[in-house]
């Protein structure tokens, strides 16, 4: 019998995943575990060609992947590490711009059904499609990527855990000694909505009582939803620091405030999340949640192509962020910080 990925994971008793990374020279696989596996593979004769499966499975070497806004920061980074795995791997990497339209988002799903991606890359949050796609028709070839898997579908995700960014957020403006927190937010039913609010209430509610959530307003993505809605809280209760729960809706708030003369870092602390290029190039620069989008990417097409070379089911996997902070939320006056 030919060996195939699952057989050498099986001899080297490893995942499929791993398999693929040591095979293809990827990161994230130690040098005895790498040469463990290249040593079975050449023993039991595994040659990868992804242009010899397309001819034997009619399967074009093709991946898509589709994002609700290529505009957004966020995505393109995803994306970058999507099409480096997919190349190592022999795929090409096909992008979809869905513009947050669900009938978009449902013409890319149709690239599936006809045959022409072998498998699907979905960054979309499934939460505002308005209805539920075929999950049987999509489960064997597609998997979430940057996005949480929804519930009953089995796509399997590859994400970043927010609950732990809110939470890393929440953490420094209580240890900064920030006390009247504001939270701002794209649409409230999407995951990264709720589990980064989820992190943030967590730790306010560790603080003892010294910090409260004053108001969470939710919205859209955007910077200019984002400096509109700062300049409501500022003309509401009072509030000395905000989280943005992306790095858009945090840069708004540092205009708005700057548009009256209040300083970020003194006056009132701005963080936000996914460390964009901008975030530290601002004036001030903005503290943020730096997310590992590239590697969100790459593990994504490992574990899909390893689905669609040996019917492996793909575990979820969700990727730690980190807080990068700067000087948007750290206290001038050190005595501020208790």
């Amino acid at each position: 019998m030919a060996a195939t990925i699952k057989t050498l994971a099986a001899a080297a008793g490893v995942s499929c995943a791993t398999v693929s990374r040591a095979l293809n020279g990827l990161p994230g696989v130690g040098d005895k575990t790498r040469r463990r596996i290249e040593r079975l593979a050449r023993e039991q004769g595994y040659v990868p060609d992804a242009q010899a499966r397309a001819l034997v499975s009619g399967r074009l070497p093709f991946l898509g992947l589709v994002v609700p806004d290529i505009t957004n920061p966020y995505f393109p980074t995803i994306a970058r590490g999507a099409e480096e795995a997919a190349y190592e791997l022999g795929y090409s990497l096909l992008l979809v711009d869905t513009a947050w339209r669900p009938d978009r988002a449902f013409a890319a799903l149709d690239l599936l059904t006809s045959r022409r991606v072998a498998g699907l890359l979905l960054s979309v949050p499934m939460e505002r499609l308005g209805r539920t796609p075929d999950w049987d028709r999509l489960r064997p070839r597609t998997i979430m990527t940057g996005q949480p898997s929804p519930a009953g579908s089995g796509l399997g995700a590859v994400e970043v855990d927010d609950e732990l960014g809110g939470s890393l957020v929440g953490e420094h403006l209580v240890g900064q000694g920030w006390r009247r927190i504001a939270f701002l937010a794209g649409p409230r039913e999407e995951a990264a909505t709720r589990r980064r609010l989820a992190g943030l209430e967590a730790a306010i509610a560790s603080s003892g009582g010294r910090v409260s959530l004053v108001t969470a307003r939710f919205g859209e993505w955007t910077e200019a939803w984002g400096f509109s809605e700062a300049a409501r809280v500022l003309d509401g209760e009072p509030v000395d620091a905000r989280f943005g729960a992306n790095d858009l809706l945090a840069l708004g708030p540092l205009r708005s405030l700057e548009a009256r003369g209040l300083r970020p870092g003194l006056d009132l602390g701005v963080v936000g999340y996914d460390d964009i290029d901008a975030a530290a190039r601002c004036r001030v620069p903005l503290s943020s949640v730096a997310q590992p989008t590239r590697d969100v990417g790459r593990e994504a097409v490992l574990r899909l192509v390893a689905r669609l070379d040996e019917d492996v089911a793909p575990d979820d996997l969700r990727l730690p962020p980190t807080l990068v902070p700067r000087a948007s939320s750290l206290r001038t006056d050190p005595k501020d910080a208790r």
